[in-house]
Parts: structure tokens; C-alpha cells; sequence
């Protein structure tokens, strides 16, 4: 590897000191640690001296030590400098020692120096995806211009298509003609020798599409499908488009563009969303019953969010953040983002009172704040044969593995 190559880390972080905090790019004006009682989310604890939902449980799924997930919080927590809010530890000014960008992004370049010197493919690959993992989380929440945040995201990219290229089959990368534009995506691959039946996966407002890595390897490769990626509207490779009403176009146009996939089957089509994404994963059930074959959506949000105030007055400091980015808004009227948002809920636009074709499976956790029972019996009730999943059980490590099974069987069944 040549000198440039070893230090881009150094080079992208550089110039980048003096740059507004994550806290402060959707937020307009001096804002302060509001007392509230905390949201029940299942998959991430809204602790009070973080701005960032502190998604521990799921981090560590994803492959990430929890000692070393709580030894970063530490170094943040003992840092001493200005913070945009004295009372979050994690929007510390300065980018440098207790940064939150800093002190993952110092993972991750360690992560990729230590794939660039390994002695094999395999062991290359894994700390690749370790450096993507770090560098992701360096992002995180991802917010449409963060400075640090892209910069990390452009780091996450590169270790992952690194990773990719030491696959039995290397990953590709998909980018699809839209209004002008492109949506890209990483189509995974078990398999290049036959057409294979594909799943499209989308996350939250505040994931990236490298974070289901896991779940491609752990649970859709071993099962012979494949899995194409998309970033939600606002996010990653998709934040030149804001969340709109149709939730589902960017995703729509890549349904259309599944038959010029040489590698997949054309008639084994699903598509799988968590939070938001299970918003889009309902909607395309709707509207596409003739291209799609089947649908997942995990904790999904696709009505009660939107359209019960009190709920949404809720919402912690960041992911009112991250709904306002990917919106083109800020988060200081919460009540006009409110407004704003009643038109995502699928209840609101006609599609939750009739039933589609699709078979649609609706998994999520009893008491969660933004999908709880209500929603997930709801959405299992759009399809005719739906079918709704309600977890109530922790350790959350069992939740996740419960949840993921369960959709990788649905999906065997109806692909």
C-alpha cells in the first residue's frame, strides 16, 4: 500500500477541526439536555448523559467487544473541553481525544491497518469489516451534513468494498438510474453460478446499509439468498433525496430494475425493512404485489409515530435529529416536523384498510416505543396472509436472534 493509501485517515481528518458538533447540525441555535422521561426503546437505551441512542446490545451483535464498546464511552466520558451540551458526554467540540468521531474512527484505522498487513484473504477480510463497523459507528447518527460524519462514512465505504472484494463471490456495487440520478446499493452473493432469489434491506433513519453484514452472513448467505442493500431517503448513498410521502420510491425503482440482475431471480423478489425501513416494506407490499413475493417488516413505523402527538412529542433529542435531516428540516419546531410528518403513516395515505397479495410479516417487541404490539398486529393485518410476531423477552441479544430467524424462515417459505 502506497503512503497515501496507509494515512488517509490522517489526510481526511486533517482539516477538519474546527466544524460544528453532530448535536448541532439539525439544531439551530443553543440547545440544553431537556429533562424527560425516557422513551422505552427496546433497542436503545435514550440514557440521559448521551446524545446518541446507545444501541450497546445491537453494536455488539454486530460484531463489536463490549468491553471495548464501553472503554470508548469511558474515554469520552473522562474527556475534559467544551461540549455543545454540558450534560452529553458525546458532543465534545474539538475533534480529537473523546471526540466521538475521533475515538471510533481511531478504531477503525487501526482495524485497517491491521487488514493491510494480515497474512491471509480471510483475516484481511475480517478486519476490514471490522474498520467498516468502526467507521460506521464513527458516523453515527449520519446526519446530512456533518462534516466528520461523512468523512467517517467514506472511510465505512471503503472498508467494506475492501471486505467485499475477498468474498467467494465479490461483492458488487449497483447503481440504478432515478429521476436523473442513481440509488446505489451492495448486492451480496452466495452464489454466482444460478439465478438466486433476492432480499432488499433497509434499516432505520440511522443506520447505513453496511451495518447488515451480520445478518447477510449469519443468516440469508448460509440460506443460498441474496441480499441487496439500499440506504434509506436523506442517509448514506441516498441523502441527496428527502423522505417524502412516498417513502418507497427509491426502492420502487430498484424492484423495477431487478430484472436486469443477472444474478438473481427476477420472481423471487422480497424486500425486508427495520423502523422506517418497515415503513417502506409495507408500502412496497401494497403497491408492488405482482413484482414482490414477500415482505418483513421488524419494528416497523408505520402509523402510531406519525400520527399520535403525544408519542411523537416523545422522541429523544437525536432521533428528532435524524427524522428533521432526512427531511430537509430542522428539529426545533417539533411541532411543525410533526405536521410535516402525518403524511408517512401508510394509515393516512389509504394503505393499512386495504389487503395486499404479499405475505407480510410484522416482528417487533411488545413494549416499544415506536412499533409497539398495536403497530405490529396492524401491519401484520395490510396483507391477507400476514402474520405478526410479538416478542416480549429479553436479554436483547435473544430478541435480535428470535426476530432474525423468524424472518429468515418466512422468507425460505415464500422465496
Amino acid at each position: 500500500m502506497t503512503d497515501l493509501q496507509s494515512n488517509l485517515t490522517e489526510q481526511l481528518f486533517s482539516a477538519v477541526h474546527h466544524v460544528p458538533e453532530t448535536s448541532t447540525i439539525s439544531y439551530a441555535g443553543r440547545r440544553t439536555a431537556v429533562p424527560q422521561e425516557p422513551a422505552p426503546f427496546v433497542d436503545g437505551a435514550d440514557l440521559p448523559a448521551f446524545y446518541r441512542l446507545q444501541k450497546r446490545a445491537l453494536w455488539h451483535w454486530q460484531g463489536i467487544d463490549s468491553i471495548e464498546i464501553e472503554a470508548t464511552l469511558a474515554r469520552m466520558a473522562m474527556a475534559t473541553g467544551r461540549r455543545s451540551v454540558d450534560a452529553w458526554l458525546d458532543t465534545l467540540v474539538e475533534y480529537g481525544p473523546g471526540h466521538w468521531v475521533f475515538e471510533w474512527s481511531q478504531l477503525g484505522a487501526a482495524a485497517q491497518q491491521q487488514a493491510r498487513q494480515a497474512s491471509g484473504q480471510h483475516q484481511a477480510q475480517q478486519h476490514f469489516l471490522a474498520a467498516a463497523r468502526y467507521f460506521s459507528l464513527a458516523s453515527y447518527p449520519h446526519l446530512k451534513g456533518d462534516r466528520l460524519a461523512l468523512q467517517a462514512q467514506l472511510l465505512a465505504n471503503q472498508a467494506y468494498r475492501e471486505a467485499g472484494r475477498l468474498l467467494p463471490v465479490p461483492l458488487k456495487e449497483l447503481r440504478i438510474p432515478f429521476n436523473g440520478k442513481e440509488v446505489q446499493g451492495y448486492l451480496h452473493l452466495p452464489a454466482a453460478d444460478r439465478p438466486l432469489p433476492l432480499v432488499i434491506v433497509s434499516g432505520s433513519l440511522d443506520s447505513l446499509q453496511l451495518d447488515f453484514w451480520h445478518f447477510y452472513h449469519r443468516f440469508l448467505a448460509p440460506a443460498g439468498i441474496a441480499m441487496l442493500t439500499v440506504d434509506m431517503p436523506g442517509i448514506g448513498y441516498s441523502s441527496h433525496w428527502p423522505l417524502v410521502q412516498d417513502s418507497s420510491r427509491l426502492h420502487q425503482a430498484v424492484l423495477h430494475y431487478v430484472p436486469n440482475i443477472p444474478w438473481v431471480d427476477e420472481r423471487r423478489v422480497a424486500m425486508l425493512g427495520v423502523r422506517m425501513g418497515g415503513n417502506v416494506a409495507a408500502r412496497l407490499a401494497s403497491l408492488e404485489p405482482f413484482r414482490l413475493r414477500a415482505a418483513v417488516s421488524i419494528a416497523g413505523a408505520a402509523n402510531l409515530f406519525f400520527s399520535e402527538q403525544e408519542r411523537f412529542m416523545r422522541a429523544p433529542a437525536m432521533l428528532r435529529d435524524s427524522v428533521a435531516n432526512r427531511l430537509g428540516m430542522i428539529s426545533n419546531d417539533w411541532n411543525s416536523v410533526f405536521h410535516h410528518c402525518r403524511g408517512l403513516s401508510l394509515k393516512a395515505q389509504g394503505l393499512m384498510a386495504r389487503k395486499t397479495s404479499v405475505p407480510l410479516l410484522s416482528i417487533g417487541h411488545r413494549h416499544d416505543f415506536l412499533c409497539p404490539e398495536q403497530e405490529i398486529q396492524a401491519l401484520a393485518g395490510i396483507s391477507r396472509s400476514g402474520q405478526a410476531q410479538v416478542l416480549d423477552k429479553l436479554p436483547l441479544l435473544d430478541v435480535y436472534e428470535t426476530a432474525l430467524t423468524r424472518a429468515r424462515d418466512w422468507l425460505l417459505d415464500h422465496l
